[in-house]
Formats: C-alpha cells, structure tokens, sequence
C-alpha cells in the first residue's frame, strides 16, 4: 500500500509584484497617462490662455491671479493655485479609483492574485504606486509651471498677496512646500479610492464615486449653519497649500489638513482591506 503523495501547494510570495513592476503596469494605463498628462500639460494650457487673454502683466494686486503675470514665480504660484480643488481630486480619484476596479474591468485580477501574490501586499503595493505617480505628477506639473512661467515673464521670484516679494530662490522653496502639502488634502480621495475600487468592477464608477462626494462636501462646506460640523468634513482642508503662497505663513490649516487625512486613511483603509481580502474573485 502506497501513500498518495500530495502535490504542495502555491503559497504567496512575499517578493511577487515589487512596487518598481507595479509602477510601470500603471503608467502603462491610458486613465493614468490621461490624469498624469493633465497636470503636466495645465502650465502650457494657462500660457495660452494668457496669450488668447491678452492681460497685461501687473505687479500690484490683492491675490495670485492679478499677479500671475508679473514674474515666472508669480505664474508658477498661479498655476498651483488653479491646480487645487476639484483638478487635483479627480487625478487622484482616477489613480486610486483605477487599483483593483481597472484590473477587474480587464480581467487580469485574478492572473496577478495567481502569481501568487497577497491580497493585501496587492492592495498595498498598488496604492503605494498610484501615491508615488500622483505626487510625481504634482512635482512634475509645478516644475514645469516654473519653467514655463520663467521662459514666458522672466526669472523674478512671486509678489505675495499684500506682502513681500520673494526673490527666485524663495519662491521655488514656497513652490516646494506647498506642492509637498498638497496629497494632505488628498488622503481622503485616496482612502475612498481605494474602498471604492475594491467595491466596484468599474473604475469609472469608483473615481465618480470620490467626484460626488467632493462635490457633495465641498458644498456643505459653505453652508456656514452648519459651524463646526465642517471641520469634519473631507475637503475643508484641501486648500492648505495655499498658506505657503501667501503672507504670514499660518502652519495650523496644514497640520489640520494632515491629522484630517489620516483619520480618513485609518478609517477607509482597514475597511477596503477587508473586503478586498474577503472578496470573491472568479471572474
């Protein structure tokens, strides 16, 4: 009598999928080239929308948008600004939205969970590379604002609003700064994201969901009746940015911003990475 040997089974590897891999199945997406393409080609776009305006440059003004024209500082800090809002959140929706929801429209989920790789080393290598893209993109969209804005009014640094004016080497530090700042706004559309990429087979239907909401909130914001209550709310901070394009500098909307995402990632995140661990993938 003979024992049946037992063939042992795949059991996940730890290394399968390195996040350098994920980063290029991305970029190979055309919703994440078009989001990432958005934010690189804006400065352009406002140039020309300058060209077509036909606004003379002004140096004195009581926001960025009078200034954007007075220096290559000015226009980059202007281009930052119009960037905020809803732009900036539809990127991230589209990159965080597209995780799980693109692969399962595709049919490629279940080939890459048969790598083997862990759900959740999955979901976490995923979102690693959609926040890795979204901040390159905003790197690379102020970098070529400066740029642009350079060529276009010269090298002299941002006039603030009813301030000082900076000289290049303080406004790219400025630039910077409020570029680093600006995925604290965002943590909350990325922590939706990925809930709702894990919900939905469609990524579409998951970036609009992070779309309504932030249109939803950013209403309620301005519904003064409802006081402290906004301070709740996912969007009330997303312009915290804009504290390093102005005079003084007030750290406390940043900080807020911050402590506002992660609450968001902490409670959004546990549960999209339990559903997604406990979801059924046969398709």
């Amino acid at each position: 009598m003979t024992a049946e040997v037992e063939a042992p089974r795949a059991r996940p590897r730890r290394a399968a999928l390195p996040v350098h891999v994920e980063l290029v199945r991305q970029l190979g997406q055309w919703r994440v080239q078009v989001a990432v393409g958005v934010l690189l080609v804006l400065p352009l776009v406002v140039r020309i929308a300058f060209l077509l305006g036909g606004a003379e440059p002004s140096r004195t003004g009581g926001d960025l948008g009078a200034l954007a024209q007075s220096s290559g500082g000015g226009f980059a800090a202007f281009v930052l600004l119009v960037s905020g809002g809803y732009l900036v959140t539809i990127v991230a929706a589209v990159l965080f939205g597209d995780l799980i929801a693109g692969e399962a429209s595709r049919s490629t989920l279940k080939y890459l969970l048969a790598i083997p790789v862990p759900r959740l080393r999955l979901l976490g290598v995923k979102a690693l590379a959609a926040a890795l893209i979204l901040v390159a993109g905003l790197a690379g969209m102020a970098a070529i604002a400066l740029l642009v804005g350079v060529l276009s009014y010269g090298p002299g640094g941002m006039q603030v609003p009813n301030g000082p004016r900076l000289d290049l080497g303080q406004t790219v530090a400025r630039l910077a700064l409020a570029t680093a700042v600006t995925p604290f706004g965002l943590l909350w559309a990325a922590a939706l994201g990925l809930l709702l990429t894990v919900l939905t087979d469609s990524p579409l239907a998951a970036a609009g969901g992070v779309v309504v909401v932030a249109i939803v909130t950013s209403t309620l914001d301005q519904v003064a009746a409802l006081k402290d209550f906004r301070l709740w709310l996912p969007t009330h901070y997303a312009f915290a940015y804009q504290q390093f394009l102005l005079q003084p500098i007030d750290l406390r909307p940043v900080a807020d911003a911050l402590v506002n995402g992660l609450l968001w990632v902490l409670v959004l995140g546990p549960v999209a990475a339990w559903w997604f661990h406990r979801k059924d993938i046969s398709g």
